[in-house]
């Protein structure tokens, strides 16, 4: 039997310490060779027809097989996404689809073992975890031993799991938080003070957010760069969740550090049976910038000073997030006994005769 489960029940059994240490293992896994990655393909269209802004639809997928897990996953999503201006930055936000005005992603997890599916899952709340694990996980091994102050920027749905993820990686005592909008970064502000006992600061701008951190973090969806250099001091660990970090600012950094090798393939439609590649999978990794599963591996080094200034660059996210969370989240929802059972064979087929 499949199991389909939804956003509340994965809340309900997942939390950032079990994210974080199911992804750790299976990073030292991919380091050792034994998990592989199918690269993220995005196909867009622009949707002409539509009012807001560089509107376009977008198929996305990517999938990852850890066989120490007997797993393997497929991550998809079909959404409608534009960009909009707002305090002179350019966005990325999706446009509500569907019944409930909702959107469209989806984990289906399978068995190595047998090539049957296991589960079939939204992807809302395992994106969020990933996303904050993974960068925990590089604060973990990137940031300083006594880093105690954060500042981020951003109060939105991913800012919650950087903050959720860092908190439990490093002892914080303040947190400073800026966004855009004061209504959300004071909202955001109060209600994660009150949930995590840490104070939680909201402040007006980003220059103020940086001032005094060990550990600034961008969590927007701003598609320019945020943080720059003159914001960024000795022994400061900086990550960004978009590409939200400034030319003048990277070369700021004693050591960078970037979680996928290759970057994700995007085509647009427009001409051609395939459409126009927009983006190529040009290696990220090299000697300078080693990748995040080798520095846990411990097969290379990190920060070296206590006065370094590290960087993560996240890059493209990975099927193996997705394989890893996803298995962990049937596990407990099975033992919990949650979700909904439906026949194997709905998705089995044999031969006609």
């Amino acid at each position: 039997m499949a199991l389909i489960l939804n956003n509340e029940e994965i809340t309900q059994v997942l939390t950032m310490d079990s994210c974080l240490e199911v992804l750790e293992e299976a990073f030292r896994e991919q380091a050792a060779g034994r998990v592989i990655n199918q690269m993220r393909y995005e196909v867009n269209m622009p949707l002409l027809d539509r009012p807001e802004r560089k509107a376009k639809y977008e198929f996305k997928t990517m999938v990852g097989v850890i066989p120490k897990l007997g797993v393997a996953a497929l991550r998809m999503s079909s959404t409608l996404n534009y960009r909009p201006i707002r305090d002179g930055q350019e966005g990325m936000e999706q446009i509500a689809i569907g019944p409930g005005d909702g959107t469209v992603g989806l984990v289906q997890l399978y068995s190595t073992q047998t090539g049957e599916p296991l589960a079939i899952m939204p992807d809302k709340v395992i994106d969020g975890m990933r996303v904050g694990a993974t960068f925990g996980l590089a604060c973990k091994h990137l940031a300083g031993r006594e880093a105690c102050v954060l500042g981020l920027l951003g109060s939105g749905w991913q800012a919650r799991f950087q903050l959720l993820a860092v908190n439990i990686v490093r002892a914080l005592k303040l947190v400073k938080v800026y966004s855009p909008n004061p209504v959300h970064r004071e909202k955001f502000a109060k209600n994660f003070s009150a949930k995590l006992g840490v104070k939680i600061v909201a402040v007006n701008n980003s220059m103020e957010v940086a001032n005094g951190a060990d550990i600034l973090i961008a969590a927007t969806n701003a598609r320019s760069p945020i943080i720059h250099a003159e914001m960024i001091t000795p022994g400061m660990y900086v990550a960004a969740v978009q590409n939200e970090i400034s030319e003048d600012a990277l070369q700021k950094a004693d050591r960078i550090v970037v979680f996928s090798s290759k970057r994700s393939l995007v085509y647009e439609g427009g001409e051609g049976q395939y459409g126009k590649l927009m983006s190529n999978p040009s290696s990220l990794a090299d000697d300078k910038f080693p990748l995040l599963e080798q520095i846990i591996a411990g097969t290379t080094q990190g920060r070296i000073r206590d006065d370094d200034v590290t960087i993560f660059r996240s890059g493209s996210g990975m099927g193996v997030q997705f394989a890893a969370v996803a298995a962990k989240v049937y596990e407990l929802a099975r033992a919990q006994g949650l979700g909904r059972e439906i026949p194997t064979d709905w998705f089995t087929q044999t031969p006609p005769s």
